[in-house]
């Protein structure tokens, strides 16, 4: 199912995480269902003191989904996962000012200035699906998904990741991971059929597969005797899948393919192969990372909405369409 990321503060500020200024003001509700012409003078959801209404969550899902398709936009799933994260993002904000977290202005317009710089003044008014690009909400929007950022950022600085963490995670990979098998073949491939026929008339005579790659092939590894060690064929051409039917030291007969004309010799096995914990130390700790990360902000935000009182009115409507409302300041 499609999911909406807004939470994401791994991702740089440009990527178009944004979410827009609101107020508590009256507001003017869109005109596109009769539903929401009725919920613009109520409140459809209130965080413990704050009331927004359907003009929030509608200009909400544009300056944070700006590339979300059209498919998705008044997916009842999505809409859901929206107002979700609507309310995820306003108790983390209210929290990150209410931890003393500011961001100074001159932060806000470099960043803004960045966006009209990447996108100039018209592509970025597309960028954020608005027919008129409106700066002071623009600046506003980058604000507030900095202060967030800035806050979690601190959050970040709690997760220590030991050896013994990274061995654990390892342990848990290594079950998981289903192992690869290795293949340590010769190979000699030829641009024609006559001199692929000579090269393997040759092995038949018992001379050396290496010799005679060296003298016939016309493929990378020529001088190395056609020598490719252990190697994952999983993912090479259709010719090499023949080498998963050969025995041990056998050879292949000449196999066509649009590359040329290929012999393989098959000298060992290796099945089940993982990898050695020093070679994906970085990849391990990555992922670890991650995961903790991501933790760190479930925890966060359950514990958030568990001291909240949130309302949200029954049946909320909403159409993301093409032009988002722009809210009176009236």
């Amino acid at each position: 199912m499609f999911k909406v990321i807004v939470l994401c503060f791994f991702l740089i500020i440009g990527c178009g995480q944004q979410e827009a200024n609101v107020t508590d003001d009256s507001k003017k509700a869109p005109a596109e269902e009769k539903s929401q012409v009725t919920q613009k003078k109520q409140p459809v959801l209130k965080i413990n003191n704050n009331a927004y209404y359907v003009e929030d969550i509608i200009n909400y899902a544009y300056y944070t989904l700006s590339e979300m398709n059209e498919e998705n936009k008044n997916n009842p799933e999505v809409k859901k996962e929206i107002i979700e994260n609507f309310i995820d993002h306003k108790l983390l904000l209210k929290k990150a000012e209410n931890s003393g977290i500011t961001v100074d202005d001159t932060k806000v317009k470099r960043v803004l200035d960045n966006f009209k710089s990447a996108f100039g003044k018209e592509n970025l008014s597309t960028y954020t699906n608005k027919p008129v690009l409106d700066i002071r909400r623009l600046s506003n929007v980058i604000k507030e998904q900095l202060i967030i950022q800035k806050f979690l950022a601190e959050k970040l600085k709690n997760i220590k990741l030991e050896e013994k963490d990274l061995k654990n995670y390892y342990d848990e990979f290594v079950k998981r991971y289903k192992g690869v098998t290795l293949y340590h073949i010769y190979h000699l491939v030829a641009d024609n059929a006559e001199s692929a026929g000579k090269a393997r008339q040759l092995m038949r005579q018992r001379h050396a597969f290496s010799d005679v790659a060296k003298k016939f092939s016309v493929g990378p590894l020529k001088e190395e005797g056609g020598d490719m060690g252990y190697v994952d064929i999983s993912n090479y051409p259709a010719p090499f899948q023949q080498v998963k039917e050969m025995r041990i030291g056998s050879v292949s007969s000449v196999i066509k393919s649009d590359y040329g004309y290929h012999i393989f010799k098959l000298v060992d096995i290796k099945r089940n192969i993982r990898p050695d914990f020093k070679e994906i130390k970085s990849k391990l700790y990555s992922e670890l990372f991650i995961k903790r990360q991501d933790e760190l902000l479930d925890n966060l935000t359950k514990e958030l909405r568990s001291n909240a009182k949130i309302t949200i009115s029954d049946n909320v409507s909403f159409v993301l369409s093409p032009k988002p409302p722009e809210r009176s300041d009236n």
